[in-house]
């Protein structure tokens, strides 16, 4: 079955790899050794936002100045950590991530992590082989939910984003890809959506992928 789209672009956080809950708990551990009263369904609130924007939001939140490196040196060892045990692939993504493979159809990523951390987690995740470009927090000047990650993913593939596909989980996600001008999959994971910014609203990945006539019915 020949696919109707030219290249495929993926989040990863939640979509590809079962990383929300992990992160976010480490989140609220690293924010309570920093002094900082912030709960889970906060945390879990701020999903798809990148890293910077969901400190100045912690700030806010807090009441207090964040120190962004003392931050991130926390969380990142929090989530090393966890990560050093295993990263869980969420349903379908290594049977989807093989047929896209095996048709010859380019994939990217694209993902508010910093470059450091999104390394890390798709070498653990043994999913680097199967991207041509990965884009990251560090790679755009505007990070999602402006388009910039998904128009550098395609423009790196060589694809108008009119024959892209988009899969994301988070709001934010899918507003940057529907703002790009692809075709949004949206698989939701902890936060549930309406589907505002998505084409597609599926229950999994293949499903997503059915929905959208990548994979047949």
């Amino acid at each position: 079955m020949p696919s109707p789209f030219a290249a495929v672009v993926f989040d990863l956080d939640g979509t590809l790899i079962d990383t929300e809950s992990l992160c976010n708990e480490a989140g609220v551990e690293a924010c309570a050794a920093l002094g900082l009263p912030v709960d889970l369904p906060f945390f879990e609130s701020l999903a798809g936002i990148d890293d910077r924007t969901r400190v100045r939001l912690i700030e806010e939140h807090a009441g207090a100045t964040v120190e962004l490196a003392a931050f991130f040196a926390e969380w990142d060892r929090r989530c090393s950590e966890r990560f050093a045990r295993g990263i869980p692939l969420k349903p379908g993504a290594l049977d989807l991530l093989g047929m896209l493979e095996q048709r010859g159809v380019p994939v990217a990523l694209a993902t508010s992590s910093r470059r450091g951390p999104a390394e890390e987690k798709v070498e653990a995740a043994g999913l680097r082989r199967h991207f041509r470009t990965m884009v990251t927090f560090d790679d755009v000047a505007a990070p999602k939910p402006a388009p910039d990650p998904y128009l550098l993913a395609v423009e790196r593939l060589g694809v108008e984003p009119s024959r892209a596909l988009a899969f994301e989980d988070s709001e934010t996600g899918a507003r940057s890809a529907h703002a790009a001008g692809l075709t949004v999959v949206q698989v939701p994971d902890i936060q549930p959506t309406r589907g505002a910014h998505a084409h597609h609203v599926a229950a999994s990945l293949l499903d997503g992928a059915r929905a959208a006539g990548l994979i047949a019915a």
